[in-house]
Order: structure tokens, then sequence, then C-alpha cells
């Protein structure tokens, strides 16, 4: 991007950006593991393995996701809007797509961890993917919505965060 060739885009925003794409790149991961999942035969080994590295990524997922918007709402947002007052709205905006991801990522919590070799058929492995995909595109959406509304006026002011 254009960006990239700002010096100040080195610094926070192409982390931010990493720690985005880990999270998206952990989503698809999850995405891709449940679909292979329902392909093993049920009680097969691979999928008993399977089912306990699904429930390990996605709680993982939950966890790292929960972890950096906390981390934003706490850090990331007030000083961007101390520092531009005038976009209130994007941070609204942005505020409104935590809740969003918090709902999903509490549903997430529930269905990853029912996810138990002991316990799990493919109706459960079926589920879990149709939440994963969910937590996938909330979590695509809402990243490319603060990379898109925060950076710009960051990079253009010459400010960090």
């Amino acid at each position: 991007s254009e960006w990239n060739e700002t010096p100040l885009f080195l610094g926070w925003p192409a982390q931010f950006q990493r720690v985005h794409a880990t999270m998206t790149e952990a989503g698809a991961r999850l995405v891709s593991g449940l679909e292979a999942l329902l392909d093993e035969p049920e009680g097969n080994i691979q999928e008993l393995l399977g089912l306990a590295g699904m429930n390990h990524l996605g709680m993982e997922l939950i966890a790292r996701v929960s972890h950096h918007h906390a981390y934003e709402d706490r850090t990331v947002l007030p000083r961007f809007l101390g520092l531009f007052p005038e976009l209130d709205a994007t941070v609204d905006l942005l505020e409104s797509d935590h809740d969003v991801l918090e709902a999903v990522l509490g549903r997430s919590r529930q269905v990853f961890g029912a996810l138990r070799p002991e316990e799990s058929n493919k109706s459960a492995i079926d589920l879990a993917l149709k939440q994963a995909t969910t937590l996938k595109r909330v979590l695509n959406r809402h990243t490319h919505d603060e990379e898109d509304l925060l950076i710009p006026p960051m990079l253009e002011a010459k400010v960090h965060l």
C-alpha cells in the first residue's frame, strides 16, 4: 500500500496490521481445519485429534481477539479520540464493532468449548464451522474497518498512538 512508503507506518500501524493479520490467519486456519474434520469418518483417530486441535485453536483465537480489543478499548480508541475529537463517529462505529465482536466471541466460546473428542459429533463440528465462519467474517470486517479508519488520519497528522 501507499502507507509502506511513509516512515511513520513502520511504527504502530505496521504492528497493528501484523497483529490483525495473525488473528485473521488463525480464523482462516480454524475454518479450514473444521472443514477438513467434516470429511473425516466419525470416531476416526484423525477426527479425534483434530477436535482437540480445533478446540485449542478456537479458544486461543478467542483469547487473543478478546485481549486485543480490550487493549484497543482501553488505550487505542481513547487516545485516537483525544487526538481527533472531530472523528467521534469513527470511534462510535469501532466501539459498535467491538460490541458485535464481543457477542460473537461469547457464542464462539460456547461452541468451540464443546469441541471435545469424547463428546462431539458431526453436527457439533458443523455448528463450530458455522460459528468459525461467522467469527472470521466479523473479525475480517472489523480489522479492515480499524485499519481504514484509524491509520490514515494518524499518518496524515504524523502522530503515533
